[in-house]
């Protein structure tokens, strides 16, 4: 049956979707995105091309959330847009944030999946899973956990193959810290120390845009449309979704609606389109379509500091690529059994300045954000509630201790000049919470605002498949529908479920 999809989002999901579902010529598939539609590399920005450049905000929304963050002299500055505040960086260009990330492409574990099914959502187990992972990857490792001959490349950088002398004197110190090491980081072991799996090839970072639409470009039922914000979505008398609004007004007629916006832009169009917590809806004066009160809420983001350290520019030689290695540890200690909450990797962005983004991976603080206006382009309210839960703040301050005692053993000697922030002489647990909260940045990793559950669940607002719960025609597939946060950066989860959501659009709608 021939149908005319519009997919709203041009992301880590939105990017997966247009391809897979363009793949079957009786679909007629439109992809908005609200930033530039760069069609080919040649034309592409260049710090979206280069998987060297992380940071840059030259593709971004400009959210930034509200939570408070206590006043200090110095703090870290790279990521940060505006001195105190906290920037909830999005990518407003075609791939979405995955054409402005730092490449990491460490996936999703089998205990992340254990939540999502603990919570009711019974389809998503990692034996589920697995495949749609294995699908998307061409991992020359090979084997039964990883794909070969998918479209997104992974590197990782080795001993003889890369690898800088930093890196693996970082790996050398982890190893003598007691931490193993581990050649394949996406293994069945992720405790412990390795060669970072990136997305990336010959240089370019691995997007959506690169790796699925690229390749789908020239079907003749695909439409790519860019900078063209979405409003809302239209419904029809009895509930069914049938159209989307753009900001301009224009309007794009549709037999199935998929937003895949992210975590933040996502519940933003339900929310102006009527559905989500009738409180703000009649606050905001927008008709009321389904009152759905988890829209906004449960939002989860991994929070980061950034241990700060001068080194001698010398000794450390090239700057890029500027991510190799990673270390995953449990914040009881190398000796625990507790499970993996923490990572920590080696970044040189600048001579004479080496940075350890640590990294709290299995959060139990809860944000949430909201529209502030029915207009499309005004900034949403977003608070991430980093470092709400006081165990948050203890378990980086064990962090803070781990890294300190990794930096400053014998195999990084020769790099490692000194310790600039927090600095030497924070050392109590009271000056470490102190600066924590003067210093809280995140890794941009915003889940959960969509959450999947069982209807009448307090924050469900999809089932498992991604429909919204009461209305017909509309589904949401993206970062928002998580119903926990993997312990792990939420790109290539996002990546495998909308290829497992364009199955299931494609088999079952």
């Amino acid at each position: 049956m021939a149908r005319r999809i519009v997919i709203c989002g041009g992301g880590s999901a939105g990017g997966v979707l247009a391809a897979r579902l363009s793949e079957d010529p009786t679909n007629t598939v439109t992809l908005l995105e609200a930033g530039p539609d760069y069609r080919t590399p040649q034309e592409t920005a260049p710090e979206v091309l280069d998987a060297d450049r992380i940071g840059f905000t030259t593709h971004d929304w400009g959210y930034a959330s509200t939570d408070d963050v206590a006043e200090a002299d110095s703090v870290p500055t790279f990521g940060v847009v505006e001195q105190g505040v906290v920037p909830v960086l999005r990518g407003k260009v075609i791939g979405g944030s995955s054409s402005v990330n730092a490449a990491n492409a460490l996936r999703p574990t089998p205990e992340d999946f254990a939540r999502w099914t603990g919570l009711g959502n019974d389809r998503w187990s990692w034996e589920q899973v697995l495949p749609y992972l294995k699908k998307l990857e061409d991992d020359p490792v090979g084997g039964d956990l990883h794909g070969t001959g998918g479209p997104v490349r992974i590197t990782r950088f080795t001993e003889g193959d890369g690898l800088r002398p930093v890196g693996s004197a970082f790996l050398d110190a982890c190893a003598q810290a007691g931490h193993p090491v581990r050649q394949d980081m996406n293994g069945v072991a992720r405790r412990g120390a390795g060669p970072l799996p990136l997305n990336r090839k010959d240089g370019v970072r691995q997007s959506t845009a690169i790796a699925y639409l690229g390749p789908a470009r020239d079907r003749d039922n695909l439409t790519v449309i860019g900078e063209q914000t979405v409003d809302r979505v239209e419904f029809t008398e009895d509930g069914t979704a049938r159209a989307v609004v753009l900001a301009d007004g224009a309007r794009l007629e549709a037999d199935l609606v998929v937003l895949a916006a992210g975590a933040i832009g996502s519940p933003a169009i339900l929310m102006r389109s009527g559905i989500g917590p009738k409180r703000l809806l009649d606050e905001l004066a927008v008709p009321v379509v389904r009152s759905l009160e988890g829209v906004g809420r449960n939002l989860r983001d991994h929070a980061m500091v950034y241990v700060t350290y001068a080194v001698d520019e010398e000794a450390v030689g090239e700057l890029t690529p500027p991510l190799q290695t990673v270390l995953a540890f449990p914040s009881g200690g190398v000796d625990s059994g507790g499970e993996v909450d923490l990572h920590a990797v080696v970044l040189t962005p600048e001579p004479g300045v080496l940075l350890v983004p640590l990294v709290l991976y299995r959060p139990y603080s809860l944000g949430h954000m909201e529209i502030a206006s029915r207009d499309p382009q005004a900034p949403p309210r977003i608070r991430l509630g980093l470092f709400d839960h006081p165990d948050d703040l203890r378990r980086m301050v064990s962090g803070i201790r781990e890294t300190r005692r990794i930096m400053e053993s014998g195999p990084l000697g020769k790099y490692v000049r000194a310790e600039t922030w927090p600095g030497p002489d924070v050392t109590s647990d009271a000056d470490l919470v102190r600066v924590v909260l003067q210093g809280k940045n995140t890794c941009c990793h915003a889940v959960g605002t969509c959450a999947m559950g069982g209807e009448g669940t307090p924050t469900a607002v999809v089932d498992q498949k991604g429909k919204v719960h009461g209305v017909d025609g509309l589904y949401v597939v993206d970062a928002s529908i998580m119903p926990d946060i993997p312990a792990e950066p939420t790109n290539t989860t996002v990546m495998m479920m909308a290829e497992r959501c364009a199955d299931e659009l494609r088999r079952n709608v």
